[in-house]
Order: structure tokens, then sequence, then C-alpha cells
């Protein structure tokens, strides 16, 4: 069969345009078995040593695998499908349980995602992962308190995971440069979890409970985010599940 010289050029451009395509994709960064990538530098040293303390116990504590992302930008490339990569390559959840999460934020496009593994679509829904965007994450950020709305949209997806979020509506959110409720409800959740951890018994408690100081005082492993031990990212994966949202 024979090209003409037209159409072999519109196919040579075709292909170029691909691989343009291709080459344009952000690309998704070493999870280093950290559970917190800042990557736009919008976190403080003890927000980040918070949240990482806390989704480390949460995971020790349920196998529950969470995951927070932020970037400065996608780069032109939809944030559906760079959260579908970035879960598949840092392989969320553990195989066959597929309990992963990651929450994506995009600064420049003003947009979120909650990216859920196959095993826990039946608890935090498409639905459910909207409303938390909606309801708990994006009033902080219009208001340009980005620590706050990524503290509590954590703290929704552990409740959520849990089976514990009930908020249907946004609360009233009043305006200041820091929201202590977030701090003091990580706190919380801190101790719950170091307690569990404590009555199974073992050796693990006295780790944990420095752990739990040293990041509450804001020292340790803050301006690294650092990994808090165990497996990060166990084979698990997503079908695209969970929800995109503005702010």
């Amino acid at each position: 069969m024979r090209f003409s010289f037209p159409l072999l050029f519109i196919f040579l451009l075709l292909l170029m345009a691909t691989s343009f395509v291709v080459q344009a994709q952000r690309a998704v960064p070493p999870h280093n078995a950290v559970w917190v990538h800042d990557e736009a530098n919008v976190l403080s040293a003890s927000a980040k040593a918070q949240m990482e303390a806390l989704l480390q116990a949460h995971r020790d504590s349920t196998s529950t695998q969470i995951a927070v992302l932020i970037v400065p930008s996608l780069e032109g490339e939809d944030i559906d499908g760079y959260g579908v990569r970035v879960f598949e390559a840092w392989k969320l959840g553990q195989k066959g349980k597929d309990n992963g999460v990651l929450f994506l934020i995009a600064m420049q496009e003003r947009q979120m995602r909650i990216e859920v593994g196959y095993g826990l679509e039946g608890v935090l829904t498409d639905a459910l992962s909207s409303r938390i965007n909606r309801n708990e994450v994006a009033p902080y950020f219009r208001q340009g308190n980005y620590e706050a709305g990524i503290q509590a949209g954590v703290v929704a997806i552990i409740k959520a995971v849990a089976g514990e979020y009930k908020n249907d509506n946004p609360a009233p959110r009043k305006r200041g440069k820091k929201s202590s409720w977030s701090t003091i409800i990580f706190i919380i959740l801190l101790v719950i979890l170091m307690s569990r951890k404590n009555r199974g018994g073992g050796g693990m408690g006295g780790y944990w409970t420095a752990a739990m100081l040293g990041n509450m005082l804001g020292g340790g492993r803050g301006s690294s985010g650092g990994s808090w031990g165990g497996d990060f990212g166990g084979g698990g994966f997503s079908g695209g599940g969970g929800s995109s949202d503005s702010w």
C-alpha cells in the first residue's frame, strides 16, 4: 500500500504531536517513604511534621495508606489523570486490599482531588470525597489559609475511612491567620492512635509517644518530612474513584 507525500507528512506531524504530549506530562515525584509531599512549600515545618506523624500512626493502626501531594502546577495535565498516575507510581494501599488514598492539591490551577483505592470506594465514595473538598477544604483555601485547609482535609479523610464523617454542610469559618482547632484535632487524634498502639502491647509505645511529643513541639523531622518507618506503597490500585473540585 502506497502513501502519498501529504499523507506521510501528516502522519509524521501527528506522531511528533503525540510524542510532545507524552513528554509534557508532569513528572511524578519519588515517594521516598514520605506521606506528605509539599512541592509548593505551603506548609510550615511543624504542620508537615504533625501530618506525617498522624498519617504514619494511622497506617500502623489501620493499614490504610493516606498520602498528600501538593504541587505548584499540573503543567497542563488533567488533575484526574495525574492523580491516577501518582497513585499507580506510589502503589498506595496494601496489595489485595487496595486501601490507599491520595489527597492531591494543585495550587496554580486551584484544584484538588481525592483519589481513592478500589478497597475504600465503598466508604470514601465520590460524593463524600467531593463533600470533603467543598465543605472542609475549600472554605479555608478561599481565605488563603492552605495549611488549615489541608489539615482539615486530612482529618476528614481519616474520619470518612472510619465511617465517622457526617458533615453535610460547610461549617461557618472565621477569618484569621491560623486555625488552632485543626491543631487540636491533630493532637486528639494522635493521642487516640497512640493509646490504641500502647494497648496493643509490645515495645513501640515509648517510641510513638516520643515521636508524637517531638512533632507537637515542631522538632525532629519537621523540615524534611522523613520516613517514620513501615512500608510505603504495598501494591494498591485505584480505579479512578474519588472527586476533583476547585476552590
